[in-house]
């Protein structure tokens, strides 16, 4: 048992990391299963995001329109009276947030650091997608022969490349000081 002890930091932090991400996961597992309206279909978050993808892209120029979708759990995004993509709950980014936030918490030292970190974190993850979601429907429209590429490979990249920055930050520069 002496020979694990210089071990047990680790240990604890992937038996904390595994207990809050699964309980965060059972959460939002949960939220998910609720029964939303249909101005809040398929979940509020997803619904909040595709709405507002929209906002921007009508901001910027085209003419962006949603309609959710009754066949599947998703919000229709239209640009120009043409379908470009659905947003699908995976689309809203929370369970990159869920593990943000369960890496955070495994390291946490001082409760307010970790909080206002982690809802840093959570608007910065939050932000990187809505940009995401503009930028591949403006793909969509104009370089459409990219955009599986785009999808599939540059903005996970992106997205969970922020994420590692953040965690990165957290422990060097924020955790101990």
């Amino acid at each position: 048992m002496e020979t694990l002890k210089p071990y047990y930091p680790i240990f604890k932090f992937v038996a904390v990391f595994f207990g809050i991400y699964i309980l965060l996961s059972i959460s939002y597992y949960l939220f998910l299963n609720w029964d939303w309206s249909s101005y809040n279909y398929p979940d509020p978050i997803t619904s909040q995001i595709a709405h507002q993808t929209k906002r921007i892209l009508n901001l910027i120029g085209h003419q962006a329109e949603t309609i959710n979708s009754p066949k599947h759990p998703s919000v229709i995004m239209f640009i120009n009276e043409m379908r470009i993509y659905r947003v699908i709950e995976g689309c809203n980014a929370v369970s990159v947030m869920i593990l943000f936030t369960s890496f955070i918490i495994a390291f946490a030292q001082s409760l307010k650091k970790t909080l206002l970190f982690i809802l840093f974190g959570i608007v910065f993850i939050y932000i990187v997608n809505l940009i995401r979601l503009v930028l591949l429907a403006l793909i969509y429209v104009s370089y459409k022969e990219h955009a599986h590429f785009a999808h599939e490979i540059i903005f996970p990249t992106i997205i969970y490349g922020a994420v590692i920055a953040l965690w990165l930050y957290w422990i060097k520069h924020i955790k101990n000081a």
